[in-house]
């Protein structure tokens, strides 16, 4: 049964498919009503005078989401070089500020029945000194969902991912694999998701499918149909 809750959505890796994951999940919760709220808290590697929707996953997200909130409160950080955070603000000679970011999330949280919180690069990934995605995950209290590829690989990836949130404490609510090719996927690739669900004790949610073209006219009904037997 369909019970939309509130996620944050962190990766294995950069470039996994967590964006992806975040647009299907915004049309699901669309297609059946749900006024979700969508939020990028940190984007690196974005020029703010010249990004647009094909280099700005905040920006696209937002479109994708149809919502009227402003970019600057879906993403209150959004830094020029392409770097974690914290070796981004070390570059330019500024400071994250964890409090900004906090607050717009808490808006955006009143404002809205859910939201979907896309994290940056994985639970590691430094923010500022002495402070990780996995503390922000910790101080906005939401269940974690984890974006993992379909390839090889995958487990040793997903199972780190999964032994880091653990330890850390962050509550997780299972596991989406990305097809991130075209293809068939092999005897290999096919038995990833029942492995890794028996050896982390984690639920794989679903699948997420190939998607070609990154723009909004894909997240439309034949995604939604695709993606209904996500356990969310």
């Amino acid at each position: 049964m369909f019970k939309p809750k509130s996620y944050f959505i962190t990766g294995t890796d950069t470039n996994v498919g967590k964006t992806v994951v975040t647009a299907c999940l915004l049309a699901l919760y669309r297609k059946y009503g749900i006024d979700a709220g969508i939020m990028k808290p940190i984007e690196t590697g974005v020029d703010q005078e010249c990004s647009s929707e094909s280099n700005s996953d905040a920006k696209f997200l937002l479109s994708i989401s149809g919502n009227k909130d402003s970019l600057e409160e879906i993403c209150p950080v959004r830094l020029k070089p392409s770097a974690a955070p914290l070796q981004a603000t070390r570059i330019i000679g500024q400071t994250l500020d964890i409090k900004l970011i906090l607050e717009s999330f808490h808006r955006l949280q009143a404002k809205h029945d859910q939201m979907l919180v896309e994290g940056i690069g994985g639970l590691l990934v430094p923010l500022k000194d002495n402070y990780l995605v996995s503390d922000l995950i910790k101080d906005m209290d939401l269940p974690l969902i984890i974006v993992s590829r379909i390839s090889l690989g995958t487990i040793n990836h997903t199972l780190l991912t999964v032994k880091a949130a653990k330890q850390i404490g962050v509550k997780i609510a299972g596991i989406i694999l990305n097809n991130l090719e075209n293809r068939l996927l092999n005897e290999i690739e096919l038995g990833q998701a029942s492995l890794i669900q028996e050896l982390s004790g984690i639920p794989v949610l679903g699948e997420c499918p190939f998607i070609d073209s990154f723009s909004g006219k894909q997240f439309n009904d034949d995604v939604v149909k695709k993606i209904a037997t996500w356990r969310i």
